[in-house]
C-alpha cells in the first residue's frame, strides 16, 4: 500500500488549535449516540485488575499511562480504595495484539497496534473468528462487538547503526555523517554517525545489488571496508514498528512494493525483498530442548547467531523490539530499527552519552519529506540529537498525518490509510499507535458482574489515556502528545464506551473465558449483529510477474480481496530524436482489465503493442512501467505502481 501524503494534512502546531472547538463539536454526536439503554454500576476506579497485549514500540509508553492511572488518574477517588486497578501489559508485537482480540478465550481485555488494522482486520476483531478464521463465517454471533482504533501516542522509529569495525567513520565524506561532537566525560572523543540518503537508506533494506556492502555505499571508505557486508537485522514478529519503516520505504520507492508485497501483500511484515521466505531458524534456540522444532521467522538462511545468510538478512530469536537490538549489538556492520525508548533502554544502548561516547553503535538522522533530497533530522526532540542529558521525546511535533486526502476517520473507522511518515517537518518515521478496545465489554465477552469490573478498568485506563497531564507527560518517555485533532478524535471514541449498552449486548452462556468470569448463564439472550466497519478493501498485493521472450508478453498476478475490477496499464520511456537533439518519449505498451467476481489470485497479461514490439525488435529488450488498480464493488479504487522488463527473442535464435 502506498500511502502517499497530500492536503489537507493534520498537524499539531499552533495553525490547528483553532480547529479544535469545532471538531470537539462535530464529535459530540458521535460519543453521546454510543451511549444507550444500560451504564456501569461499578464506581470511577473500582474496577478489577486487567491485562493487555501488544505493540512493543508502546511498551513504555503504557509504562506512564499506568503511573499517571495509579498515581493521578485515580489517586483522588475514595471508590477506588487503597489501590487502583493494575494493569500488565505484553509488549509482545502489533501481531500477537491485533490476534488476542480476534478471539475470545484469551485474558486480554484491550490491545495495542502499530500497524492501524485493515478493515479484514476489524472484521475478525469484531466477529472473533481467530486468526486462522473465515471472516466470511461467523461461528457464534452472539460474542459479536465492535472495535474502537483509538490513537495513543506518536512515536518515531529511527534507523539503527552498529557501524564496522574494520571501518573508519572520519573517510565518510562531509554529506554521510553528522558534524563532529565533543561531550566531554571520561572518554572526550569526537562523535560523528554516518547517515544515509533516501536512495542509500531504500536500496540497503530493499537488499539491492550495489547496497550489499559499505564501501559500495559509501566509497570513500577505505580498502578495509571491501569485505565488509551490510547485515539487515529485522523484527522477528509481525511488528507495527515494521510497518511504519516500510510505509516510509514506500515513499521512497513504491515500485519496490513494500506496501503491497512485503507489507499487506504477504503474510505479515516480516517478509523482505531479496531474502529468503520466513522459515525455520536453525541458529535459534529449539522450542523446547530436544524436540528438533525450531522458531520460525525471517532471515530462515542464518546459520550462526550473529551473522546472516547470503542474502544478508537475520533477526533475533524471539518477538519483540529488545530482541532486535539485542541483535544489532552483537552483529558488526549491521542496520536495524527500533523505537527511540526502546533503543535508549537497551542493554547496550544506542543514545550515545558523555560516559560512553566512543560508541559505534548508535541511533542516527533520516532526510525528512521536505522538496528534494529532504533535510536530515534527528530522531529524537533533543537539538544534540542523542544524549541522554538533553531533552527527550519523539521529533514529532511537525509530524502531518494524512488521510489519503479524506477526513481523518472515527475511532470506529478505518485507520489503514493514515500515515505520518516523510513530513517535511519532522522525523521521517513518525507514525501513530493505537489501542484496539471493544465499545461494549459485555457483547464480547458476557454480561456477568466480574467482566463488568474489567470492563469499568478499561474505560477508566483508556479516560486516564487521552487526559491532557498523561499526553503532556509522553516526551518524557521519548514519544510525542497527539496533535488537537487526534486527540479530539480519540477523546469522543473513548468517551462512547460504555457497559451493557442494550439489545445485542450479552453473551449468552458465558463466552468462553477461562478464569475471566465468563457471562452469565443464560444472559442477554438477544443476538448482536455485526456493524458496518466501513467500504470493502482495496488492497491487493502482486505476488508473481513472468516474461516470455517468445511473445513479448508478461503476466502478473494480482491478489485481490474480494470482487471488483482490475486495470493493468503498460507505458515504457524510449529514445527518440527531435531538431536533431536526443530525447525521451513515454509510449503506449498496452492496457488490459479483468472483472472478478470473488477473493482470489487472477493473471493479467500485458500484450504488447505495435511501437512496443519495434523496439523489442530493435533491442531485445524494454523496461515497462506498470500502473496497476483495482477497484472494489461498492469501494474506491487503489493504485500500486510496478515494473517489468519485457523480453523478445528474434526469431531463429
Amino acid at each position: 500500500m502506498s500511502r502517499t501524503l497530500s492536503a489537507p494534512r493534520w498537524g499539531s502546531g499552533a495553525a490547528v488549535a483553532g480547529m479544535l472547538t469545532l471538531l470537539l463539536a462535530a464529535l459530540a454526536a458521535f460519543g453521546m449516540a454510543s451511549n444507550a439503554d444500560a451504564a456501569f454500576t461499578t464506581a470511577k476506579c473500582g474496577g478489577a485488575d486487567i491485562k493487555a497485549n501488544g505493540a512493543s514500540f508502546a511498551t513504555n509508553a503504557h509504562n506512564l499511562f499506568k503511573t499517571e492511572f495509579k498515581d493521578v488518574f485515580c489517586a483522588d477517588t475514595p471508590d477506588a480504595g487503597a489501590l487502583a486497578p493494575i494493569l500488565t501489559y505484553a509488549g509482545d508485537g502489533s501481531g500477537k495484539g491485533r490476534e488476542a482480540m480476534m478471539v475470545r478465550n484469551g485474558e486480554s481485555r484491550f490491545a495495542g497496534s502499530d500497524e492501524p488494522p485493515t478493515p479484514e482486520d476489524i472484521l475478525k476483531m469484531n466477529t472473533g473468528v481467530g486468526k486462522a478464521g473465515n471472516p466470511a463465517t461467523d461461528p457464534n454471533p452472539a460474542d459479536n462487538g465492535q472495535i474502537h482504533v483509538i490513537p495513543a501516542a506518536i512515536g518515531a522509529v529511527a534507523p539503527l547503526v552498529n557501524f564496522p569495525n574494520a571501518c573508519d567513520v572520519n573517510d565518510l565524506p562531509v554529506e554521510a555523517k553528522t558534524a563532529e561532537q565533543n561531550l566531554g566525560g571520561p572518554t572526550p572523543d569526537d562523535v560523528i554517525r554516518v547517515r544515509f540518503t533516501k536512495e542509500q537508506f531504500e536500496g540497503i533494506w530493499a537488499g539491492d545489488t550495489g547496497f550489499k556492502t559499505w564501501n559500495q555505499v559509501f566509497p570513500a571508505l577505505d580498502a578495509h571496508c571491501s569485505a565488509v557486508p551490510i547485515i539487515r537485522v529485522v523484527r522477528f514478529d509481525n511488528s507495527g514498528s515494521t510497518f511504519a519503516l516500510k510505509d516510509y520505504l514506500d515513499e521512497l520507492d513504491q515500485v519496490e512494493g513494500w506496501g503491497t508485497d512485503y507489507t499487506f501483500g504477504a503474510t505479515d511484515t516480516r517478509h523482505w525483498p531479496n531474502a529468503a521466505n520466513v522459515g525455520p531458524r536453525l541458529d535459534c534456540p529449539e522450542t523446547s530442548p530436544g524436540s528438533g522444532v525450531f522458531p520460525v521467522g525471517p532471515g530462515a538462511d542464518s546459520t550462526e547467531p550473529t551473522s546472516a545468510g547470503a542474502d544478508q538478512l537475520t533477526s533475533g530469536c524471539s518477538e519483540g523490539g529488545g530482541q532486535m537490538t539485542s541483535k544489532v549489538n552483537a552483529t558488526d556492520g549491521s542496520v536495524g530499527y527500533a523505537d527511540i525508548a526502546t533503543a535508549r533502554n537497551a542493554a547496550e544502548s544506542f543514545a550515545i552519552t558523555p560516559e560512553v561516547n566512543d560508541n559505534d553503535k548508535y541511533w542516527t538522522q533520516l532526510p525528512d519529506g521536505s522538496a528534494g533530497a529532504g533535510v536530515f533530522r534527528e530522531p529524537t526532540a533533543d537539538p544534540g540529537g542523542f544524549r541522554t542529558d538533553g531533552q527527550k521525546g519523539a521529533n514529532c511535533a511537525g509530524a502531518q498525518f494524512d488521510n489519503g486526502g479524506a477526513a481523518l476517520p472515527t475511532t470506529l473507522g478505518n485507520w489503514a490509510n493514515v500515515s505520518g511518515v516523510n513530513s517535511p517537518g519532522a522525523f521521517a518515521t513518525c507514525t501513530l499507535t493505537y489501542g484496539l478496545v471493544f465499545d461494549d465489554n459485555a457483547d464480547v465477552w458476557g454480561d456477568s458482574a466480574p467482566e463488568e469490573l474489567k470492563a469499568r478498568s478499561v474505560k477508566d485506563y483508556w479516560e486516564n489515556v487521552v487526559t491532557l497531564a498523561t499526553q503532556n507527560a509522553l516526551p518524557s518517555r521519548d514519544y510525542g502528545s497527539l496533535p488537537a485533532p487526534i486527540l479530539a478524535i480519540a477523546k469522543a471514541g473513548v468517551a462512547s464506551i460504555d457497559w451493557n449498552k442494550g439489545p445485542g449486548g450479552g453473551n449468552p452462556g458465558g463466552g468462553g473465558n477461562p478464569g475471566g468470569g465468563g457471562g452469565t448463564t443464560g444472559g442477554n439472550n438477544n443476538t448482536t449483529t455485526v456493524l458496518p466497519i466501513g467500504p470493502p478493501s482495496n488492497l491487493f498485493s502482486l505476488p508473481k510477474k513472468s516474461i516470455s521472450s517468445v511473445t513479448g508478453q508478461a503476466t502478473v498476478s494480482v491478489k485481490i480481496p474480494g470482487p471488483g475490477k482490475v486495470e493493468m496499464v503498460g507505458t515504457a520511456n524510449v529514445p527518440s530524436a527531435k531538431a536533431s537533439r536526443a530525447y525521451r518519449k513515454t509510449i503506449s505498451v498496452g492496457r488490459t482489465t479483468l472483472t472478478a467476481g470473488k477473493a482470489g489470485t487472477y493473471g493479467l497479461t500485458l500484450k504488447p503493442s505495435g511501437a512496443a514490439k519495434k523496439v523489442l525488435r530493435q533491442k531485445g529488450k524494454l523496461k515497462v512501467n506498470l500502473k496497476i488498480t483495482f477497484t472494489p464493488s461498492g469501494g474506491t479504487a487503489k493504485t500500486s505502481t510496478s515494473a517489468v522488463t519485457l523480453k523478445l527473442t528474434p526469431k531463429g535464435k
